[in-house]
């Protein structure tokens, strides 16, 4: 039996909450200094930093992913978004609990590929002049944050962390920070864009294309500024 529903923070921890995302971005920074290929112990360990010393419905959710052994609570943890449908599920479904570690696995494999081209093509200290090398950052910037989503492998704090992810890759090609870490940023097209890149049964496929849009947009009003 999974535990306890998570999907609000404990209204007395923002403050805590806040103050401890900046520890997680400075370890996402110091990845991005180095040029080192973020794993999945790196996220779990930002996910512990965000919630150190808050109210949690049960501690195995912090750290953990969904479906990790050894964990009753988090095991057949499973997490949706939005109203029923005719069919019984949600709008949108993260990916099974017993799908998370082998979705995870192909994730940064991928991620560590796509950052090996853009390492080549932008060495440290450059910056994406031209606009096809900066369309290819935000592309991959998109396509992070929306599979991280589409994935959902925390009980909760996955959009946070998917933008400590997408803070990673700006940071590491001289990029502004251009989604707000916390809260999430007050944009309607930004929720919307995060809603369609997950997915439902069967295939679970979601649609990043809107993210990317987004994302465009919102770095263009960051470099403008």
């Amino acid at each position: 039996m999974p535990g306890p529903s998570w999907s609000d923070d404990d209204h007395t921890d923002q403050a805590t909450i806040v103050a401890n995302v900046a520890v997680a971005l400075t370890a996402a920074f110091a990845l991005a200094d180095a040029r080192t290929m973020p794993a999945a112990r790196d996220v779990k360990a930002w996910h512990s930093s965000i919630y150190d010393g808050c109210a949690v419905p049960s501690p195995s959710y912090v750290g953990h992913f969904r479906g990790d052994p050894g964990l009753p609570d988090i095991v057949d943890y499973e997490v949706a978004v939005g109203s029923v449908l005719v069919d019984g599920l949600p709008e949108r479904v993260g990916v099974w609990a017993d799908d998370v570690a082998a979705a995870v696995d192909q994730f940064f494999d991928g991620l560590a590929a796509a950052l090996a081209v853009l390492d080549d093509a932008l060495p440290p200290g450059d910056q994406p002049t031209q606009v096809d090398a900066l369309d290819e950052v935000i592309a991959l910037a998109a396509e992070v944050h929306g599979e991280w989503v589409r994935i959902h492998p925390f009980a909760n704090g996955n959009g946070r962390t998917a933008r400590l992810l997408v803070a990673h890759i700006s940071y590491r090609y001289g990029l502004p920070i251009f989604l707000a870490l916390k809260p999430h940023p007050d944009d309607v097209a930004y929720a919307r864009a995060s809603k369609a890149s997950m997915g439902r049964p069967p295939d679970f496929a979601g649609d990043h294309g809107e993210a990317r849009a987004v994302f465009a947009y919102l770095l263009t009003l960051h470099l403008l500024s």
